[in-house]
């Protein structure tokens, strides 16, 4: 059976949405700048490319993520169908992988969609061609809601079929379409390896059952939250560290005097010794 209804939006899903939304505005803003080149050089500047990931002294490695929310603003149906993907599948993902998970799996099969693209780009020889778009996150997905429900039944333009059908389909095309690449040399302005990429993480993420997060969306800590606890786990570290550094010290000075006695010790080792008996008094 399957269901006519709409699903709700997710957390994660409505948050990842509107980043790629935004960046398009952004980019649209901007005449392309962040996905095309400007007149007179430069330009994509969020774009992923193997000379882009070594500018900016190894900044250019963020591109791994950015280029992951950046679409070409002279194509808007290759924004509104990843969000499709991500709005039907990214919602059914997120009940099992949770808010975390969500995001986790988005950021990591966009990153492995962008290693697998450059893989092939350079054994063709375009390791420089620019990549730009979520559809290695959005296969991810795909694969995941595959995995999860495979017996689900979806609708693929006008016909419902399985989940595990479409995504064997989506995953044969890609693997069809990168074999006329290494054939022919073209690609289409398509980028099968990133789509291939995100789809074998997605499978991986599912069958490993990695990222699961128990902890409710209303439950997740702040940012704010998240650093103070985190400052502060430092800070209880590090004193604990140096207490017992000191404690350390403390059994090398005692063995040395019960070994040579008090006049071995230096005026380092008796000031230490004085001070620690002093805080041990004000302690009883």
């Amino acid at each position: 059976m399957y269901s006519r209804a709409f699903p709700s939006l997710s957390p994660a899903i409505k948050q990842l949405m509107l980043v790629n939304v935004g960046v398009f505005l952004v980019n649209m803003l901007l005449v392309g700048r962040l996905s095309m080149p400007a007149e007179g050089g430069g330009g994509f500047w969020f774009a992923f490319s193997w000379s882009a990931m070594w500018e900016g002294y190894g900044l250019g490695l963020l591109r791994l993520v950015t280029y992951q929310f950046t679409h070409s603003f002279t194509d808007i149906f290759h924004l509104l169908f990843n969000m499709l993907v991500l709005y039907f599948f990214g919602t059914m993902s997120e009940a099992r992988l949770g808010y975390r998970g969500t995001w986790k799996l988005y950021l990591l099969g966009g990153a492995a969609g962008a290693v697998l693209h450059l893989l092939i780009a350079a054994v063709l020889g375009h390791a420089d061609v620019p990549l730009v778009g979520a559809s290695g996150a959005c296969y991810g997905f795909l694969l995941y809601a595959a995995c999860v429900a495979p017996q689900q039944q979806v609708i693929f333009f006008v016909f419902p079929i399985k989940l595990w059908v479409l995504a064997t389909g989506a995953v044969l095309v890609g693997l069809y379409s990168t074999f006329i690449e290494f054939v022919t040399g073209f690609s289409g302005g398509v980028s099968h390896g990133a789509h291939l990429g995100g789809a074998a993480i997605g499978y991986l993420v599912c069958r490993q059952d990695w990222f699961r997060d128990y902890v409710p969306y209303e439950n997740q800590p702040g940012l704010l939250t998240r650093l103070k606890t985190g400052w502060q786990q430092k800070r209880a570290a590090a004193a604990a560290q140096k207490a017992e550094e000191r404690e350390q010290v403390l059994d090398e000075i005692l063995a040395k005097v019960k070994e040579h006695g008090l006049g071995s010790l230096t005026p380092q080792e008796r000031k230490f010794l004085e001070k620690k008996s002093e805080e041990t008094r004000r302690g009883s």
